[in-house]
Parts: structure tokens; sequence; C-alpha cells
């Protein structure tokens, strides 16, 4: 039910409450009376971001604008951003409590709206998905107009659930799948934060050298007259380059990197990245696990939750996030309409390791393949966990050596020349 609305009267850059002695004492034609939602209120968080201030309307000599125009502001803010995975699982987990102990989608949605702040995102969709639903929509219909917020996998399971009554597990399976991943995502950046940063310190101490102190020193060596090291002769190389060429050089990295950023939007491009992540060495065996994992899971969901399998198959293949295994799986799919089982599709060593093959072959047998697909999720989580442990344990010593041997270069480089300087002065 909508909540009573209040008049606000805006004047230039002044809002004052209808009835005030504020509004009383105001008397200007630029003043308008406007009726406004208390909902609507909310829309001027988002208008200050652009306007400096909490009004949803500006007021000028010239004119106003409406206060539509911030509703059509504030769902970009709402369509062009996504919930964070925490969020997005206490969501799903809270809502299976309610579905589980019996209590209504619409009740159960206006629990949750006093739960969150408002205003917040998360109060203004699960708002909005609650208007829907009692508009008559099912909560998988309310959910697909949030495409930014709920993928085609969470929409088809919820959809599915719906339909064969088993949604306080559909959600509770999407809870404990996202909290899963979030780990997994969560022991992937940890493993990676700490060589990241202390690679990129480097780098930036070794430009630093090469940009102010090398150039003094090769001054100083250059007064001596005698020949270098091929070790100095190097390191000063480098400077001149970085000295002389260093806006150019930093152009290129540039464009590199655009070209990469946005080379990865095209199909063919994206394609082309993703296979290089799985034939990565070191981290190519790391992110063939995270797919087999992410697919294993995914499928297992939406098998347990009464997806069709062919459906299920194409849900899977979108969210698997790499596109090698996207089409191979997609392919795999449209052959199943054919009669070719999922097994034979699947049988590629490369992406498919035989353990996965033989198990999916197992499953289709027995009718059990959701039940199996979870174990294979199992292990494969598992084993990401374990390789994330693992390269840890590799890269950091290898980055303690890469300090080493970089210091050590720039250290002898400098300390050579001064060495034979020193060695011709104690001789004369």
């Amino acid at each position: 039910m909508p909540k009573q609305a209040k008049d606000f009267v805006f004047s230039g850059k002044e809002t004052f409450k209808v009835g005030s002695e504020e509004s009383k004492k105001k008397k200007t034609p630029e003043s308008v009376v406007l009726n406004i939602d208390e909902d609507d209120a909310l829309l001027s968080k988002n208008a200050k971001k652009l306007f400096g201030r909490d009004t949803g309307v500006q007021l000028e000599s010239t004119g106003f604008f409406l206060f539509d125009w911030f509703k059509t502001l504030n769902r970009y803010f709402v369509t062009h951003s996504s919930l964070k995975d925490e969020d997005k699982a206490n969501f799903f987990h809270l809502l299976a409590v309610m579905v589980n102990s019996g209590v209504p989608v619409i009740k159960s949605l206006k629990s949750l709206i006093g739960q969150v702040k408002a205003d917040s995102h998360m109060h203004i969709l699960i708002k909005d998905l609650l208007e829907r639903v009692e508009g008559g929509q099912s909560l998988s219909e309310a959910m697909s107009y949030h495409p930014q917020e709920f993928s085609d996998m969470e929409i088809g399971m919820i959809e599915a659930g719906e339909a064969s009554g088993h949604l306080n597990k559909t959600l509770h399976n999407l809870a404990s799948d996202i909290s899963r991943r979030k780990e997994i995502k969560h022991k992937i950046k940890s493993a990676l934060i700490y060589p990241t940063a202390i690679i990129g310190l480097l780098i930036i101490v070794l430009i630093a050298m090469m940009v102010f102190v090398i150039p003094r020193l090769k001054a100083l060596f250059d007064r001596s007259g005698d020949e270098l090291p091929a070790i100095t002769r190097g390191v000063i190389w480098l400077s001149d380059l970085l000295n002389n060429h260093g806006l150019l050089l930093l152009a290129g990295v540039l464009v590199l990197v655009l070209f990469v950023v946005f080379g990865k939007k095209t199909e063919g491009g994206r394609f082309i990245w993703d296979k290089m992540k799985i034939n990565m060495p070191l981290f190519g065996k790391l992110f063939k696990k995270t797919y087999l994992a992410r697919f294993a899971r995914s499928l297992s969901s939406l098998l347990g939750s009464g997806v069709p399998i062919i459906k299920s198959i194409e849900i899977t293949s979108s969210a698997i996030g790499n596109d090698v295994y996207k089409r191979k799986i997609y392919l795999a799919g449209e052959d199943m309409k054919q009669g070719i089982p999922l097994a034979e599709n699947l049988s590629d060593q490369k992406l498919f390791p035989p353990m996965i093959v033989n198990m999916v072959e197992v499953g289709e047998k027995t009718a059990q393949l959701d039940e199996i697909l979870q174990k294979v999720a199992k292990f494969y989580e598992e084993e990401v966990s374990t390789s994330v442990a693992g390269i840890a344990k590799i890269i950091e010593p290898a980055v303690l050596i890469l300090i080493g041997v970089s210091v050590g270069l720039i250290a002898a480089a400098v300390m050579l020349p001064i060495m034979q300087l020193s060695d011709m002065a104690g001789a004369l």
C-alpha cells in the first residue's frame, strides 16, 4: 500500500513543509507546491550526487526541473548498479527462512524492507519486487526486471522452485552457492594481493632510481673516462630509454591496456582472452578448476531445483564466466536436443577431465546427475582452495627472489664502477 503523500513547497534552494511558519512567510512567485510520496524523498540522495544538495527539484528564474526527471535519474542509478554478493546471499537466506516458516512471499518482502536502510539500493530493489509481486507477478518475473542484480541462473532456479513448490529449498541453495562463490573469490584475491602490491612497489622504486638516481651517477662515471662494466652500461641504457622516451613508453602501455580492455568487449577478443587464461603457466590450472567447479555447482543447483536439463545447460553456459567453456557447454546442449548424451559431448580432455565425463555418464544412467554433480563441485572447490594455497607458497618466495635479483643488479651496476674509481685513486 502506498504511503500517504506529503506536500512540500520548493522555493529557490529552500524547502518548506506546507502549513509551516516558514512557508507562510515565504511569498515569492517562484514558489511551487508539489505532492511528493514519502518514498520519492529517497531520490534526493541521488540528486545530491549531481547537484550537491538534498532538494528533489531545483528552481531557477527560468523555470525548474520536474520531479519526474529525478525519478528517471534514480531508475538509472538503480538499474546500473549491482548488489554485493554478501547482500544478495543475506537476501536469499532471510527470504528462505521466512518462506520455509510459512510466511507468504509478499509478507516476507515487506518484512525485509523494514530490515534495510531506507535510502539504500537494497531498499529500492526490494520495494520494486514487492510492488510487482503485489501486482500479480511471480517473484521470478519481478526479478527478471533487474538483470543487473539477478543472473539468469538465479531467476531460472527461482522460477523452477515456484513451479515445483520448493521455493524455500531453492532460496537456501542460492544463498549457499553465492556464499561459497564469494569465499573462493576471497581466497584467490587474498593470495594475489600481497605479491601484486610488492611487485608494484618494486616497479615504482626501480623506475624512480632509473629516472632520478642513475642519471646523476652516469655523469660521475662519464667524467672518469673509464670503460664501464657491461651490467652498468645496461642499466644506464635502460635509464636513458626511460628518460628520453618515457612518455612514449607510457603511451604505448596505455594503448596496450585500452586495446585489451576494449578487445575483451568483443566476442572474438573475449574468446582469445579466456583461452589465454586457461593456458597460462601456474594460473591456468587454477582457472580451469574454478570453471569446472562453477559448471558442476551451477548445473547441479539448476537440476536440483527442477529446471529441465536442456534449459539448465543453456543457463550454465552463460553463467560459467569463460567463453571457451561457454561454447563447449552450449554446443553440448544443442547436441542433447538431437539425443546425444551430455557425457559424450563433454569428452574433451583439454576442458573436461575424464573423471568429470565418467561421473556425468554415471549420473545420466542412474538419473542422479544433480547429486553426482554436487560431489564433483565439492571436489573441485576443495581443489581450488588447495591450489590457491599452493600458488601462494610458490609466489611469496618467487617475489623475494625477484626483489633480491633486482636490488642485486642495481647495486652491482652502481658499486662496480665506484670500486674501479677507488682502485685507480689508490694506485695513484
